[in-house]
């Protein structure tokens, strides 16, 4: 074999070896990507989906204490009300973890505590509601976007998030 047939053969095998390293970090590349857009995509359902379902929580209590205010009796449309928020209670509770007692325990506290206080003025709840939930939708878009940027986030990134925005969270409340 000449000089020149090893220095082909080793350029043949360079090449192959380059060609198939790229093809490797292109392929776990794409499969990173199509998993951070599947997470992210998951995230922003999720803030769209709470979003909602909280909201029509806290109306439907505003509809029930109007026919409160007006129906002395049970009547069928306070019935279709009541089941309809207790319906939203447990489908919210179901988007929730139970283990965070940073944000989702404290949103399932004060949505039983509504239900439990339905026949008061929940107003001073629904306030607190609405007010976490806003600074967990922050949190979780902010997560989103940090992810759409970064690729995976490590749990001392995510940590780190949720501490700042609870922190804004108590800010806020403690200035209320």
């Amino acid at each position: 074999m000449e000089t020149k047939d090893i220095v082909t053969l080793v350029g043949i095998i360079f090449t192959f070896l380059v060609g198939a390293t790229g093809l490797f970090i292109s392929l776990w590349n794409t499969r990173k990507t199509t998993f951070i857009n599947a997470i992210t995509s998951s995230r922003i359902k999720y803030i769209q989906d709470i979003r909602n379902s909280i909201s029509e929580y806290c109306g439907l209590f505003y509809r029930y204490k109007i026919l409160l205010d007006h129906e002395s009796t049970l009547s069928n449309e306070k019935l279709e009300v009541l089941k309809s928020i207790d319906k939203l209670k447990y489908q919210i509770m179901l988007f929730l973890n139970p283990e965070d007692d940073t944000w989702d325990n404290k949103i399932i506290t004060l949505i039983e505590e509504l239900r439990l206080k339905i026949d008061e003025n929940p107003e001073a709840q629904i306030k607190e509601l609405i007010t976490i939930t806003q600074y967990l939708l922050k949190l979780e878009w902010e997560g989103a976007k940090l992810e759409s940027r970064k690729g995976l986030v490590t749990n001392k990134e995510k940590r780190n998030l949720s501490k700042k925005y609870f922190k804004k969270y108590l800010n806020h409340k403690n200035e209320a």
